[in-house]
C-alpha cells in the first residue's frame, strides 16, 4: 500500500512537471509573440524618422549654402 502511494507520488510528480513545462513553453511563445509584434513597428517608425531627420539635415545644409550644392555651369565660350 505505501508503494503504491509512493508510486502515485511520483507519477503525479512527473505530471505536473509535464504541465509545468508545457505552460512554460506557452508563456514564452506568446511572449515572443508580443516582442515580434511590437519590434516590427517600432523598427519601422525608427526607420521613418532617421530618414525624415536625414533629409531634414540635407534641407538645412542647402540652405545654408546653396551654391555648394549649385552644379557648375559651363562658360559662354563653350556653349554649343
Amino acid at each position: 500500500m505505501i508503494a503504491e502511494a509512493i508510486d502515485a507520488l511520483i507519477t503525479l510528480s512527473w505530471a505536473l512537471l509535464a504541465w509545468i513545462m508545457l505552460l512554460a513553453a506557452v508563456g514564452v511563445a506568446a511572449v515572443y509573440a508580443v516582442v515580434v509584434a511590437v519590434a516590427a513597428p517600432v523598427n519601422a517608425a525608427r526607420e521613418a524618422l532617421s530618414g525624415a531627420l536625414a533629409a531634414s539635415g540635407a534641407l538645412n545644409a542647402l540652405r545654408e549654402q546653396p551654391e555648394r550644392y549649385r552644379p557648375p555651369q559651363r562658360p559662354a565660350w563653350a556653349a554649343a
